[in-house]
């Protein structure tokens, strides 16, 4: 049964195209009553497995926002065996607004589950993906980048838990997908949409395409010939029948370490994204903006590594991370 709080205009379980809202209850100064429309949209045929694929997350990541918009288009729903359910502006209002957090709460949605159907605005669309759409799926997408701030390596991103069995099928679908790299981390964080899929029991590949307020052509196209090699991994998807795109032998990463910002000032990177960085290796400056003789303050870095994650806005504060940098982990160590 749907929240009391959400009026979900599409039936999940017919057969076709649907292309439809779910209408989150809504009140603030401007609105007495009003509602959210999130953009649901249905293609199913015939039995098989249910796969929930999700973009916009964060309102300012555009591209997985364009490859789900794309599909819909595209796909004709006789070529599935199964069910998708397709997310592509799962934060409308953060979307709407082209930025991480919604403006209508000020919440970060992928910190926001397992929801609460009588909070706020945020909380409301948590509880209705975990308990109405992730509890009917057997497979979930959620397709992230850097946003404005920064850049990923462009990777597929596995959360590990102590079930050895769904990690064996994510790691497996991580191949499948075929990026180059693939991000895997401890299941430290509860409140994420990843987290809510390892709670209803689906297995989840999460994906970060780049980012830094662009989209890149070249890793765009990737991504589309990864999302249905997975789709027809999963056996929801028919083959295609020219091969779309060879699968790269994925490289496991594991987050190691931060090179963090002491002061505020203006970030000079050194290091670029996807370069080897040895321990204690100068990776960037940070000059002060109120002492043009101040000497720059250097970031080290922490630990040796790939640079995953890289700033892309020069101007920081005390506390930002400059980079984030991951170590190569054997396939059979992901789990350890």
């Amino acid at each position: 049964m749907v929240s009391h709080r959400v009026t979900l205009n599409v039936d999940l379980e017919a057969a076709g195209r649907q292309v439809g809202t779910a209408a989150i209850e809504f009140s603030d100064d401007a609105h007495a009553y009003a509602a959210i429309p999130v953009p649901v949209v249905v293609l199913a045929s015939g039995p098989g497995p249910t796969v929930l694929l999700a973009a916009g997350t964060h309102g300012d990541e555009w591209e997985g926002q364009l490859l789900l918009r794309r599909l819909i288009r595209s796909l004709d729903p006789a070529r599935l065996h199964g069910r998708l359910i397709v997310l592509p502006a799962h934060n409308q209002p953060a979307v709407l607004a082209g930025r991480r957090t919604s403006p209508v709460d000020g919440a970060n949605l992928n910190r926001a589950f397992p929801g609460d159907p009588d909070g706020g605005p945020t909380a409301i669309i948590a509880d209705f993906v975990e308990h109405e759409l992730l509890a009917r799926a057997d497979f979930a997408v959620d397709l992230h980048s850097g946003g404005d701030a920064t850049r990923y390596l462009p990777c597929a991103f596995l959360r590990i838990d102590a079930d050895g069995q769904r990690t064996e099928q994510k790691l497996t679908a991580a191949e499948a997908f075929g990026f180059a790299d693939t991000m895997v981390i401890p299941a430290i964080e509860s409140r994420t949409l990843s987290a809510a899929a390892d709670r209803q029991g689906a297995v989840m590949v999460a994906a970060e395409l780049a980012g830094a307020a662009t989209v890149d052509v070249a890793v765009l196209a990737e991504a589309d010939a990864a999302l249905h090699r997975l789709l027809a991994h999963w056996k929801v998807l028919e083959q295609e029948p020219v091969p779309t795109g060879q699968a790269a032998a994925t490289r496991f990463l594991r987050p190691a370490g931060q090179v963090t910002v002491p002061i505020d000032g203006l970030f000079e990177p050194i290091a670029r994204l996807g370069d080897t960085v040895e321990q204690g290796q100068l990776a960037g400056l940070v000059h002060r903006l109120d002492d043009l003789d101040a000497v720059p303050v250097e970031l080290l870095s922490p630990v040796a590594g790939v640079v995953a994650i890289a700033r892309m806005r020069p101007l920081v504060r005390a506390g930002s991370h400059a980079y984030s940098i991951c170590a190569p982990v054997p396939r059979a160590q992901v789990a350890e």
